[in-house]
C-alpha cells in the first residue's frame, strides 16, 4: 500500500519537476503537483501555482488565476505571495 503524500511532499515534487532536480524538467508535472498541494491549502504551492499562471508556464497564462492563488497564499501570511499580489495590483 502506497503512503499518502502530504501537501508539503507534493509541493516538493512540483519543485523537482519545475527545476529538473533528479527528474526531467516538466512544467506541466510541476503544475500538477503544485495544484494538488495548493488545493490542500499549501501556501508555498499556491504561490508557485500563481507564478505559473502569471508566466504561462505549464498552464495557459491567466492573470486572474495568478491573483486567485496569490491571494490564498497571502491570506495565510506568505510574504512572497503578499509581494506578488501587491505587484499585481500595481
Amino acid at each position: 500500500m502506497m503512503k499518502k503524500l502530504t501537501s508539503d511532499e507534493k509541493y516538493k515534487l512540483g519543485r523537482q519537476y519545475k527545476y529538473g532536480e533528479d527528474v526531467e524538467r516538466d512544467d506541466k508535472q510541476a503544475v500538477h503537483w503544485w495544484r494538488l498541494a495548493a488545493e490542500e491549502g499549501n501556501a508555498k504551492a499556491q504561490r508557485a501555482l500563481g507564478i505559473c499562471y502569471r508566466l504561462g508556464e505549464g498552464v495557459e497564462q491567466n492573470h486572474e488565476q495568478a491573483v486567485h492563488w496569490w491571494r490564498l497564499a497571502a491570506e495565510q501570511g506568505n510574504a512572497d505571495a503578499q509581494d506578488n499580489l501587491g505587484l499585481a495590483y500595481l
